[in-house]
């Protein structure tokens, strides 16, 4: 009952479980709409400061421009006045253009309205004084209202200097001032200039900004949604593709699917290239392995085939027959031999796949290994004239390991003495260039046709069976050599005439140290 409580919870987790692809999607996702709300942030603060500044610039060109315009109204028209007057006023800002002002004018002033001056709109400090948001006030050093702009409640607070701050208006942020009027002639106070400035324009482009910011941030969440899904689709298509080979190679273990590589360069296209690398050699030991089991199955049953009939002749009646008996036992050991031999060529064939992963950094000097195995066929085979022409006069050393150089050697000597009944001569040749040793070894025995020169390097291919068979021969020699030179980046050829001999060239890569 608890293992399947806990299974339960076990799957729900793993059902729970974001793919790498969404957590991409939102990584990215989140990581470019938070670039943009952080530079979106940045510019609204600073907007926001520019409009405020020139907020400010303005309601002091207001406040100070209207104390300086009343001053100096007053020293022309009445310098020596203690208090402005209302004809100063009417001087200085021109009621008529202020609708709400015209009722402190008085009957004076309503006499006077017909003053006209279309450059009166033009003056910055009237536009100013214009704005729905502004209200200029005039007052006499007593307090008394002389003129206002537009109507509005609000307290007039004295002060003998320069006075700033913000208040409350109508429920926002605004601009309250009050300054002096200072008389040119008498250096004393004339009258008070009050300015209330709601910033209307201000909070109107701060509203608008941010309504714009916002929708802005919305689509830039959605664009960002979808270039984070692309770029997560495009990151994960190669692990996407490593996926599929995978699950390809789990349903057929032989299937030849592999990753498409793109031209790129990147540490995705490396490990796909790595993968890809890993299966080619993956394939080729499953390959090798089946080949092996064939061929080992294949080569041995013919000399079991050969053991059980010898046994079953002995078991019915032979064992009594000491002819027979001596035959079938003869018999019977010679095919042990032969597949003793069998196996034993089997497993070098097989270690012989695998040398550039057990030997791919030895190295072997070329001179004493030619002269040790050209010495040992000297005197295993008196009868036989071996010739040495080695070209080579300096210590020189390839890329193979010593013991299979040795065993190349011997393959192919061998089989130039096995082959080679007439004319018992054979000849071997060294020679080296910049890159690789060159070695050719020359019989002049039976030689092969052209068809069997092209099959010569195949398992268990040999030439007349029987004739291999009585020589000993299991037709493995010369594929073991060739997958040995494989190994070692090396090659081997053949060049033979039918009755007149053949040469076997085979070419190593000379040793070089990394630097």
């Amino acid at each position: 009952m608890k293992l399947s409580f806990y299974n339960r919870k076990k799957e729900r987790r793993k059902r729970r479980r974001l793919s790498l692809k969404w957590k991409w999607t939102i990584g990215a996702t989140l990581a470019i709409f938070l670039t943009f709300s952080i530079f979106s942030v940045a510019i609204f603060v600073g907007f926001r400061q520019i409009m405020f500044t020139q907020e400010e610039e303005n309601f002091r060109e207001i406040l100070f421009g209207s104390s300086t315009r009343l001053a100096d109204e007053n020293k022309i028209t009445d310098s020596d006045s203690t208090s402005l007057s209302k004809s100063t006023v009417y001087s200085a800002f021109h009621p008529s253009y202020f609708p709400d002002a015209m009722e402190l004018i008085g009957e004076y002033d309503q006499r006077n309205a017909t003053f006209e001056d279309s450059g009166n709109y033009e003056d910055s400090l009237y536009a100013k004084m214009n704005e729905e948001d502004v209200i200029v006030r005039v007052y006499t050093p007593s307090s008394r209202l002389l003129f206002e702009s537009k109507l509005g409640d609000f307290p007039f607070e004295v002060s003998s200097e320069p006075v700033i701050k913000m208040i409350n208006v109508n429920g926002e942020e605004g601009y309250y001032g009050v300054t002096p009027v200072i008389s040119d002639e008498t250096k004393q106070i004339i009258g008070y200039v009050q300015v209330i400035d709601g910033m209307a324009d201000y909070h109107n482009m701060i509203e608008v900004t941010i309504i714009s910011l916002v929708a802005m941030g919305f689509a830039a969440l959605i664009f960002s949604g979808i270039l984070g899904y692309l770029l997560a689709l495009n990151f994960l298509k190669p692990i996407k593709n490593i996926t599929n080979t995978m699950n390809d190679l789990r349903q057929d273990t032989s299937s030849t699917s592999r990753i498409e590589v793109d031209e790129g360069n990147d540490e995705l296209d490396h490990l796909s290239i790595v993968f890809n690398d890993m299966l080619d050699k993956m394939q080729k030991y499953i390959e090798q392995q089946k080949q092996f089991v064939e061929d080992v199955s294949h080569e041995l049953r013919t000399p079991v085939a050969v053991m059980e009939g010898h046994l079953k002749l002995l078991d019915r009646w032979g064992k009594d027959d000491p002819e027979i008996l001596d035959e079938s036992l003869s018999a019977s050991l010679q095919e042990i031999t032969r597949m003793k031999s069998l196996v034993q060529e089997m497993l070098d064939l097989s270690r012989a796949e695998q040398v550039e992963i057990h030997y791919k950094n030895e190295k072997t000097a070329i001179k004493p290994i030619i002269q040790q195995t050209y010495n040992n066929f000297k005197m295993i085979h008196p009868d036989f004239v071996f010739n040495l022409d080695d070209d080579i006069f300096e210590e020189l050393y390839v890329s193979i390991y010593r013991n299979h150089l040795e065993q190349i050697l011997v393959i192919l000597l061998d089989n130039a003495v096995k082959y080679s009944t007439d004319r018992k001569e054979v000849h071997i040749s060294v020679a080296t260039d910049d890159r690789e040793v060159q070695i050719a070894i020359q019989d002049f025995g039976e030689g092969m046709t052209p068809e069997d020169a092209e099959k010569i390097f195949n398992r268990f291919y040999r030439i007349d069976k029987a004739r291999s068979r009585h020589k000993g021969g299991n037709g493995l020699g010369l594929a073991i050599a060739k997958e040995l030179l494989n190994g070692y980046n090396g090659s081997i050829t053949v060049e033979s005439v039918l009755d007149y001999g053949t040469i076997f060239r085979i070419t190593l890569p000379i040793y070089k140290d990394e630097v």
